[in-house]
């Protein structure tokens, strides 16, 4: 199944000139255009540092109105991307591995005309890490916390030079840093916190011309861009949470590019011409217990009932096979990935027989599961709700469905599960970017969230915090990798997750997109793509 995902890719590319010939060369040279995107978002997200709707937000707004002083090489499709210099032109490294000199790139401007230089990275920093700096933005700080963990002191040498202490030797700054957008402080202090989204202005490929909070956001490209004029002139967001009216939008022409649609006409789509685009990437649903409380807490027994009782790859086929089973948090191939462990299948009797020694007879649990009805390329979460329902069933445990919008589920996850609001979810919808960067293991894994506040769904494990501490503090990553995959170990062990499914990345695209790579990450290069029109 993953193999026919790949022949799909490389039936396309064949499809749309990958032969070397002049009409192929002639679509790789090309520019210019207008790209309409059917977000599978509810709702624009906030152009804020960092933006909302999830990882979509990142793609979507946040890397093409910002850079980080890193940025992740997803121009290319043959590996997980890792980060390389972006505002940050290079940087050293003290000898004991925590005090980091990065050296700024010269000439940048903010697209309101004010220069990027040191004093705007120590802003941005004080913004997200200091409370007590008049422009502290309480909105954005906590949803920015996990990329400022290690964060120790940070200040400014020169214009063009600033340091950053950790708080222990840490070899994964550059992946946080990749998601620290620095907007202009001339913005920020004119319109002030509140006001900034509406005037949001980054150093990034493309600037906001229009923005409708729930209709549209129109961006332009940025001829002064530092990496170079984009090929596209324009991109319109559009959010469309329903995955049907997203296959709709494309097929009439409406949009140009659809997130996610509905799996069922792929093959119609193919047949009309359409760009069909899957592929292996870190994304997957792994739903998390309540661990504050019975019945998850203290029960591992029942944790691990529930991930045998679940038909893995019946859901994959309700949904076509945009997706395939798991059996680990990351995917087979990925670095962190254990190969010696199986993880977990389908396995009724087995998860029958867990369930009685888990102190429960058929019939005697009933569960509440919180989750989205869309957004941020969570597949299609009603139907693989009631298919997980039915599984349960099947085993004899109760599921209440309790779906919420995805900013809601977000705010859970901040929140935590602990608090009197949320503390009647037993289960609730995650779809991590499973692996996509180390550092985004500390969300759902870690004992505590930045701040001292426990973990939101009350997973911990000191052997996991041990193992992730480790591996950050490594700067071999083959040894990172292998502490990673004894925490990959202890969360199979522990069974804190639903080990569900992983995605394949489904995308559909109109044939008039060209230069677009499909690559094995969430973020994309818009920077390279045009539309004949």
């Amino acid at each position: 199944m993953v193999a026919g995902a790949a022949l799909i890719v490389m039936s396309l590319l064949a499809a749309c000139g990958g032969g070397g010939d002049k009409t192929s060369e002639a679509k790789a040279n090309g520019t210019g255009g207008t790209l309409r995107i059917a977000m599978s978002a509810g709702n624009i997200p906030f152009p804020a540092t960092p933006p909302n709707e999830g990882y979509e937000g990142y793609r979507f707004v946040g890397n093409n109105v910002y850079d980080g002083l890193t940025h992740l090489n997803v121009e290319q499709a043959e590996k997980i991307p890792t980060p390389h210099p972006g505002l940050a032109t290079s940087w050293e490294i003290s000898d004991d591995k925590t005090r980091w000199t990065f050296k700024l790139r010269k000439g940048v401007k903010f697209h309101d005309g004010s220069p990027f230089n040191a004093d705007a990275v120590i802003f941005q920093i004080n913004r997200m890490k200091d409370p007590e700096f008049e422009y502290y933005s309480e909105a954005d700080a906590p949803r920015a916390g996990n990329f400022f963990r290690f964060f120790k002191s940070w200040k400014k040498i020169d214009d063009t030079t600033v340091e950053i202490t950790t708080t222990q030797p840490y070899a994964w700054l550059l992946w946080d840093l990749a998601h620290t957008y620095i907007p202009s402080p001339t913005a920020v202090k004119k319109y002030g916190n509140e006001d900034y989204n509406a005037h949001a202005s980054g150093t990034g490929p493309f600037k906001i011309a229009k923005y409708v909070d729930g209709e549209v956001m129109e961006l332009v490209a940025n001829k002064d861009y530092w990496r170079g004029r984009p090929k596209l002139d324009k991109i319109v967001l559009l959010p469309q949470p329903e995955p049907a009216a997203r296959m709709a939008a494309v097929q009439a022409g409406e949009v140009d590019w659809s997130e996610v649609p509905s799996p069922d006409a792929l093959e119609q789509l193919k047949a009309e011409g359409f760009q069909v685009l899957l592929g292996k990437y870190p994304h997957g649903i792994m739903p998390r217990f309540n661990m504050f409380r019975p019945p998850f807490k203290d029960n591992l027994k029942l944790r691990q009932a529930l991930n045998y009782a679940l038909d893995r790859k019946g859901t994959a086929a309700l949904i076509n096979d945009v997706g395939y089973p798991a059996s680990q948090y990351v995917y087979d191939g990925h670095p962190d990935f254990t190969r010696d462990r199986p993880g977990y299948s389908y396995d009724p009797a087995k998860a029958k027989k867990l369930l009685a020694e888990a102190g429960y007879k058929p019939g005697e649990l009933k569960l509440k599961f919180g989750y989205t009805t869309g957004g941020s390329g969570n597949m299609f979460p009603e139907p693989m709700m009631q298919k997980l329902q039915s599984d349960f069933k099947a085993i004899g445990v109760d599921v209440e469905l309790a779906p919420m919008e995805w900013n809601t589920l977000l705010t859970v996850g901040i929140e935590g599960l602990n608090t009197k609001q949320w503390s009647d979810l037993d289960i609730l919808w995650s779809s991590p970017a499973a692996g996509m960067t180390p550092t985004g293991y500390a969300f759902s894994f870690l004992c505590e969230r930045p701040g001292g506040l426990p973990n939101a769904a009350g997973t911990c494990d000191p052997d996991i915090d041990k193992n992730y501490l480790a591996a950050a503090a490594t700067f071999d990553e083959d040894e990172q990798h292998r502490y990673l995959q004894k925490m990959m170990d202890v969360t199979l062990d522990d069974a804190f997750f639903l080990f569900w499914m992983h995605d394949l990345n489904l995308r559909v695209m109109s044939p008039n997109v060209h230069g677009y790579v499909h690559p094995q990450s969430w973020w994309v290069d818009f920077t390279r793509i045009w539309v004949e029109e």
